[in-house]
């Protein structure tokens, strides 16, 4: 299991503790009504298994929707577009559920994964030009970096960190890790400068300023800290004030590049781009071009890619995983396009998927019994960057979290060594731990409706293949009701953190997959959920803690949903209106109808 860098902050184990104590009347349910469940027309094992989660969720037969797919564990980006996502969108808007549908049901015989789109011509050729940008702007800066350090020889200088691949750290991210040493030698610069003397400072002024140009552009000459005036102020002579109007009347459109590739006077974008924001807007700009048109982690799940079944490819970055806006019940802008809510019901047989949802219903009725399993391994967390630190010590703080909020017994191995040995983990109700990678020991037993997942790279990568030694295959084979895992490498912050996942289970108050996608940072990713999404086994079981005043997040299933066709019309249409506008603002600036002064 790789780490990913930027981890988010994890929640204190207080905080944890907290979410439990939400006294207020349980919310409303997801509804069967609100399912939809895909099917593989080609296969009569696929249909069955969907008619018969439909028949114990009362889910109407209408809602089964039957996709002409092939019987094997991938697709093609093209397949996966023209015959999962054009044929879904079309069924839901026939059926007047594109306004209700929040749950997709995957079944046994549709496609587990998908691949990495093709490049098109055009995107070859925008891709070859932003790296072309990124590559001079690159150098360019760092020549900057030492020019402003030159200026400042007293103070020390920045020190270089060492260069990381490029399979672990998106170009992004390497961007944003040499702007602000940039920027720290062009500050200190500044700084320095204003304490000269009169005759000292005037031509050290004039040569900071000839250099901030290069490197922010007019956007950064016209801000306070490089000298300039305000707006209307004696200062400000009429060529700032003809560059701050075109900063001003150009800045809504310059908001929304980079999350599409440019399509539109390339050329001309940048140049401006360039004047306007100087080398660092050029070098932003088009690392999150490359970053979204080089494809190395475009591959997914396809049940992942499902969670954004309404935005179209243009519309998020494909190119990389992408935060999941029901995270931890983050904010979402009233505009946005729904992030739909994806589980499935696969297992090596058939009848074991349809198992799936009969152990759920017996839990749901009897009750999840048994024990609970927490396999950590002693790990001292550093602080909040050490990701592997980080979910050990959550495993710990969810073994509290148990024993606090329930009467299940508990088991914590904090040990280096996981648990392996046959017999080692009798009658699991639940199970979190790691990390025996793709070689699963056959050391549970798991009573009917146990949940549990294993944090391992790429435990998902089939659950069909004979010989398969991952945690997903054989744990679903030795009846596990529910669990999670990987296609390809996830990075560990792709899991739930064990802590959260585990609290927001005993609440009662969410279902399986709301529980999964207020603990899951990204969609569009390798991860899948294997379970029935309505399970719910602590409902009405839970026995939270005095109110200590921290609310319970909002259930995805309370989220407005709007109208996903016509919002994504609308998005389309802002878009093209947003590039068209910015291309004319530019223009006329070039052309001279509106061109600020040299």
């Amino acid at each position: 299991m790789k780490m990913m860098m930027g981890l988010v902050t994890t929640c204190s184990f207080l905080t944890l503790i907290g979410l439990l104590a939400d006294l207020r009347p349980a919310s409303a349910e997801l509804q069967p009504g609100q399912v939809v469940i895909l099917a593989n027309a080609k296969s009569p094992e696929s249909v069955a298994v969907a008619a018969h989660y439909a028949t114990q969720r009362t889910v109407p037969f209408s809602h089964i929707v039957r996709l002409d797919l092939p019987f094997r564990d991938t697709l093609t980006r093209q397949e996966y577009d023209d015959l999962v996502v054009a044929p879904l969108r079309r069924a839901l808007q026939a059926g007047e559920l594109s306004s209700t549908i929040r749950v997709i049901v995957t079944t046994y015989g549709v496609p587990l994964r998908i691949e990495a789109p093709i490049l098109s011509k055009d995107e070859k050729t925008w891709l070859a030009e932003a790296q072309s940008w990124v590559k001079a702007s690159r150098a360019r800066l760092e020549q900057l970096q030492r020019a402003f350090e030159q200026m400042t020889p007293e103070s020390p200088k920045t020190e270089n960190p060492p260069t990381t691949s490029a399979q672990e750290i998106l170009e992004m991210a390497r961007t944003m890790a040499l702007l602000p040493r940039v920027d720290q030698a062009w500050r200190t610069a500044v700084q320095h400068i204003r304490q000269l003397s009169q005759p000292e400072s005037e031509k050290a002024l004039q040569e900071l300023l000839r250099l901030t140009q290069q490197y922010g552009g007019w956007g950064i000459l016209l801000q306070k800290e490089a000298g300039a005036g305000r707006p209307g102020s004696p200062a400000e002579n009429l060529t700032m004030a003809a560059w701050r109007r075109l900063l001003e009347r150009t800045d809504p459109y310059w908001a929304g590049l980079g999350r599409k590739p440019i399509w539109l006077q390339r050329q001309l974008i940048y140049r401006w781009a360039e004047r306007l924001f100087g080398l660092r807007g050029v070098l932003e700009l088009a690392s999150a071009e490359v970053d979204l048109l080089t494809y190395t982690y475009a591959d997914a799940s396809l049940d992942s890619e499902l969670s954004l079944l309404w935005w179209d490819r243009d519309l998020y970055p494909v190119a990389w995983r992408w935060g999941n806006p029901l995270f931890q019940d983050s904010a979402a802008a009233p505009t946005d396009l729904p992030i739909l809510m994806v589980s499935r019901l696969d297992a090596p047989t058939a009848d074991l998927a349809k198992g799936l949802v009969d152990q759920a219903l017996q839990a749901e009725r009897s009750g999840l019994q048994g024990t609970v399993y927490f396999d950590a391994r002693g790990l001292k967390n550093k602080d909040a960057t050490d990701t592997y630190g980080v979910y050990d010590q959550s495993l710990r703080d969810a073994a509290e979290v148990v024993k606090r909020q329930s009467s299940y017994p508990v088991v914590l191995d904090n040990v280096e060594a996981t648990l392996s040995q046959p017999g080692a983990a009798p009658d699991v109700a639940f199970y979190i731990g790691w990390y025996k990678l793709r070689s699963y020991d056959d050391a549970f037993t798991f009573k009917p409706g146990a949940i549990g997942y294993h944090m391992a790279s790429a435990e998902a990568i089939t659950v069909h293949g004979r010989g398969e030694r991952g945690w997903c295959k054989n744990a679903l084979e030795r009846g596990i009701a529910v669990t999670l895992g990987s296609v390809g490498e996830p990075y560990l912050d792709a899991f739930p953190e064990p802590a959260r996942f585990t609290t927001l289970l005993l609440a009662g108050k969410y279902s399986l997959i709301e529980v999964y996608y207020l603990t899951s940072r990204y969609v569009s990713w390798r991860m899948v959920l294997f379970g029935d999404p309505l399970y719910s086994p602590m409902r009405g079981r839970s026995h939270p803690t005095p109110n200590s005043g921290i609310p319970l997040p909002v259930p995805p299933s309370e989220r407005p949903l709007g109208d996903p066709p016509v919002t994504l019309s609308q998005k389309h249409r802002d878009h093209k209106e947003q590039t068209t506008m910015l291309v004319k603002l530019l223009l006329d600036a070039e052309t001279g109808s509106s061109k600020p002064p040299q």
